[in-house]
């Protein structure tokens, strides 16, 4: 008895011990420009346990007493703050923590590219991110229209908002593949398995917080559609409490743009909080008669393409703690796009997209243990209406319906002080399910098939050297399945009768897998500079499209081709950052990419008449061998704390290094030749300045010369055998009142016009101007 009384004294007096020689440190974390408290920023002891501030900016750390600790505070686009403390026995000391803006973004978070959190300069690959700054700052009316300053990206939407379909390729890969790029939105895939197509309209601009783009391959993580590099579109959550704001505006062509946003954040007590958010958008305009001059005066059913368009989205998400929450997200677009020709029918040649996308997430953060699971749904069905006379008067439609859903996992386990590894399992289903209904004769060409795809990836981050020296290994395994493929057509006449032998209403089952895998090395010397290297592998397996639909494409007809080999690219890559006095920041990388079984369009020598005079036949078959080499630069020079300003530059080369003769009578060698639709060199250089007056935003981009064809041959219709380079300017005035917003945007200020590969002409000057109420 005596005994166990002594052991309880001697216990609470340890405990008493421990107590007393504990501090406290409590704060508030607000902007440094507005004053603003900052929630949910990462309040960090000695690098290596800390807190998340609260809704209104304050936290609270216990600290040992008698020693220093160095204090740090992080948030994305914000500069790290430090500072040391050194607290007595039973202290309670209180910081005013204010946070800078990062103009200059060494030191952002971002989780794209190893689908864990990381400092932009602790990544071993090149990503850039488009800040919340940069997003006000740039004149877009679509989403893609931010990626366009962006070295190594390729952006292809030559009709600006009238274009239905937009595309974008990084580094040297042909211009017209989106599926070589996988495109996100808060983590969860928008490619679509029939083409690998995004639909770049479905998000309304104002709806995004930022956009994460990594270059080179990240198969290793994300598995097909990821081979060329990945774009996450992360979008906005609402601050506590109620808020609300509406839009109009009116641009060039007679164009009409409304917006309307709500949203609600309720804090239910404890860590427990949930929001909803109800986004509206509408556009409508004339627009322009975009063919060239020679299809005008050739054809008296020219009109102008035009568009409406709206969408809308509700989100909710639900914090059971600041370490687990769940989100949904529902989308719904709607568009009908004008073509630029009207025969009969009352709307003319049109293309219609509607689309529904159901996401819902859910994660947890046990602090060692990171848990993230995502299921989600996306249906398009596309309408396209053509109405034209050529030799006689044709009408038809095109419907296909296209759905994708599946599951995406990751967990990431912190084995220590040097190892986070992460693992995890995706699933997607894709199918097509098409028809070509002719109404000028009795045809119906029906195409359809389906594509399963199972990934399984694993990752270890090694952090060594006090976290200067950090190496990312990854391997995944992919398989990529293609099923219950057909092409027929019903009820045959004139009118496809050129289709009539590629019918097979049961293409070959096909199975392919692939193991890719990464490894990348980060050194930091310091927190001025870094230097990476990296060497990955991509794969992709052909789109449903390609597999199972015969039928007109840009440059004539293509042949479906089930048996098509998947594409893989390996790349080499160098580079580096610097930061100088303070006030610069440079980058540099160099990559060289090697494509094994390349996927190309290839004109096989034989002609079709469609109708309206002989057009070639296409073939997608795989190059075994295409090389392709580039440089990326990029300079951030931050002035003052209002004006900036950046340059960059990119430079690729691809070229055909081996070519597969099609057959015994392909005469044609495309050894030597460049990859169509890729932009030899581009460059930017834009400037931003932040004064009482108004913010004023200032963009130049020059686009390099392309090849127009495989042949790398003169082209009749372009009347060269490359794309001219060409430049545009771009400028935004904006001015905040209370609560009032007012923009003045100006795409291509020079009214230079660029052409595609049709002659068709770009929109030119496009003037738009809006005014927003917050409340």
């Amino acid at each position: 008895m005596i005994m166990r009384r002594y052991i309880i004294i001697i216990l609470l007096s340890l405990i008493s011990s421990v107590l007393n020689s504990q501090a406290v440190v409590t704060g508030l974390v607000a902007d440094s420009e507005t004053g603003k408290a900052i929630p949910d920023v990462a309040v960090v002891i000695d690098s290596n346990s800390g807190v998340s501030t609260a809704s209104d900016g304050t936290f609270k750390l216990n600290v040992s007493s008698g020693v220093s600790h160095l204090l740090e505070a992080k948030m994305v686009g914000y500069k790290v703050w430090r500072d040391t403390v050194s607290l007595k026995p039973s202290d309670t000391i209180h910081i005013e923590v204010l946070l800078q803006p990062d103009l200059v973004e060494s030191e952002e978070v971002v989780v794209s590219a190893t689908k864990t959190e990381n400092f932009i300069n602790a990544i071993p690959t090149r990503v850039s991110i488009i800040t919340p700054r940069l997003l006000k700052a740039i004149p877009a009316l679509s989403v893609d229209d931010y990626l366009a300053n962006v070295p190594g990206l390729n952006i292809s939407r030559s009709f600006g908002i009238f274009s239905h379909k937009a595309t974008i390729t990084m580094r040297g890969l042909s211009g017209n593949e989106q599926a070589r790029v996988l495109v996100m939105i808060d983590g969860v895939p928008v490619n679509k398995s029939d083409g690998g197509s995004v639909n770049w309209n479905l998000l309304d601009p104002d709806m995004i917080d930022r956009i994460e783009v990594v270059k080179g391959p990240v198969s290793s993580v994300y598995g097909s559609n990821a081979m060329g590099g990945a774009v996450n579109i992360l979008t906005l959550k609402p601050a506590d409490g109620f808020s609300g704001s509406v839009k109009s505006g009116y641009g060039t062509y007679n164009t009409f743009t409304g917006r309307i946003n709500l949203s609600e954040k309720l804090l239910l007590g404890g860590d427990r909080s949930f929001y909803w958010t109800i986004n509206g958008f509408y556009r409508r305009s004339d627009g322009y008669i975009t063919q060239s001059e020679a299809d005008q005066a050739a054809s008296p059913y020219i009109v102008p393409s035009d568009v409406k368009e709206y969408s809308g989205e509700l989100k909710f998400g639900y914090s059971l703690s600041r370490k687990e929450s769940i989100d949904l997200d529902l989308i719904y677009y709607d568009d009908d796009r004008g073509t630029g020709e009207k025969v009969y029918q009352p709307e003319g040649n049109t293309v219609d997209h509607d689309t529904y996308q159901a996401r819902v997430s859910y994660r947890r953060d046990d602090g060692r243990l990171t848990s993230a699971i995502s299921l989600f749904w996306l249906k398009e069905d596309y309408k396209k209406v053509n109405d034209y006379i050529k030799d006689d008067y044709t009408f038809y439609k095109v419907f296909s319906g296209r759905l994708d859903a599946g599951m995406l996992s990751s967990f990431t386990y912190l084995a220590g002080s040097a190892h986070k590894i992460s693992a995890g399992l995706d699933l997607k289903q894709g199918s097509v399910d098409a028809r070509d209904v002719y109404y000028t004769s009795t045809d119906i060409v029906y195409n359809s098939g389906k594509m399963f795809n199972a990934g399984l990836f694993a990752q270890d981050e090694v952090s060594l050297a006090d976290e200067r020296l950090k190496i990312v290994m990854g391997m995944r395994y992919d398989l990529a399945l293609f099923y219950d493929g057909s092409f027929t057509i019903e009820a045959p006449s004139a009118e496809t009768s050129f289709m009539y032998d590629l019918q097979n209403n049961s293409l070959d089952r096909v199975l392919w897998n692939s193991v890719t895998p990464k490894l990348s090395v980060n050194y930091t010397p310091s927190s001025r500079s870094r230097i990476y290297l990296s060497a990955g592998r991509g794969f992709r397996p052909s789109v449903l499209d390609d597999l199972c639909r015969s039928g007109r494409i840009k440059g004539g007809f293509k042949l479906a081709n089930p048996h098509i080999d998947p594409e893989y690219l390996t790349n080499f890559e160098v580079g580096g950052d610097m930061l100088l006095s303070g006030k610069i920041r440079a980058s540099a990388s160099l990559y060289y990419s090697v494509g094994k079984d390349f996927m190309y369009y290839i004109n096989s020598g034989d002609s079709i008449d469609m109708g309206f005079g002989e057009r070639p036949v296409l073939l997608r078959t795989n190059i075994p061998r295409v090389d392709i080499y580039g440089a990326e630069m990029e300079v951030n020079y931050r002035i003052t704390e209002k004006i900036t300003f950046n340059a960059a530059y990119s430079y690729t080369f691809s070229e055909i290094i081996s070519y597969r003769k099609l057959d015994r009578e392909d005469t044609s060698d495309l050894t030597g030749n460049h990859l169509t639709d890729v932009q030899a060199s581009t460059f930017s250089l834009s400037g931003r300045w932040h004064n009482p007056v108004a913010d004023l935003s200032l963009q130049f981009r020059y686009h390099g010369t392309a090849w127009v064809n495989d042949q790398n041959i003169y082209d009749e219709i372009v009347g060269d055998e490359i794309y001219p380079a060409y430049a545009t300017v771009d400028a935004r005035v904006s001015k905040e009142i209370s609560l009032l917003r007012f923009d003045l945007g100006v795409q291509n200020i020079l009214d230079n016009k660029y052409f595609d590969s049709k002659g068709a002409v770009c929109p030119g000057r496009f003037i738009t101007f809006d005014v927003k109420v917050s409340f």
